[in-house]
């Protein structure tokens, strides 16, 4: 029996020894894996942040390369403006809204009354002075009536063609045209 015994316990050690074996093989085996585990964790971070690195990279390029496209699109854009005449149709939209501001300004109600007055005052003077059937008209004696007639003060045009005798828009002596109509 105490050969059955030690026979047993023999078999025992045995076991607990491949066990401890089998054991410490096991822990090496995790070790190692978890070594393994963490080089795969560490290159797999290396990489993400390489990515990364290259995506931001790129994103600048990206972001440079478009908005060069976009300068490079607005300067095409300008220069089609430029070559079919938008600026110059904005320019024409501009001038000719001046114009109409300005031809509200000379037909406002206030500026015709008077237009109306230094003529109506230039035609009573003509009135005043006596033509006679058959007679010449002298053309400077009727512009020397209606200068007369004409208040200095508000003599709109103070150039050089506001001449007595001169239209302003033509530059023409007045004298020039002949007697007025219905004059013999």
């Amino acid at each position: 029996m105490s050969e059955m015994l030690t026979d047993l316990l023999q078999n025992i050690y045995t076991r607990i020894s491949t066990l401890g074996k089998s054991i410490k093989s096991l822990q090496m085996s995790i070790d190692n894996l978890n070594k393994t585990f963490g080089e795969k964790v560490g290159n797999l971070v290396t990489s993400m942040n390489s990515m990364m690195d290259n995506v931001e990279k790129e994103g600048d390029t990206q972001k440079l390369l478009l908005e060069q496209i976009g300068d490079e699109t607005v300067n095409e854009i300008l220069k089609l403006q430029e070559k079919i005449g938008l600026k110059d149709l904005e320019e024409l939209s501009v001038k000719l809204s001046k114009i109409v501001e300005t031809s509200e300004e000379a037909l406002k109600p206030e500026v015709v009354d008077l237009l109306l007055n230094e003529v109506l005052e230039g035609v009573k003077s003509l009135k005043e002075g006596p033509i006679v059937e058959g007679s010449k008209v002298n053309g400077d004696d009727i512009l020397d009536k209606v200068s007369s007639a004409i208040p200095k003060g508000n003599n709109p045009k103070k150039g050089k063609d506001s001449k007595k005798g001169k239209d302003p828009k033509k530059g023409k002596d007045l004298k020039d045209l002949g007697p007025p109509p219905g004059a013999k």
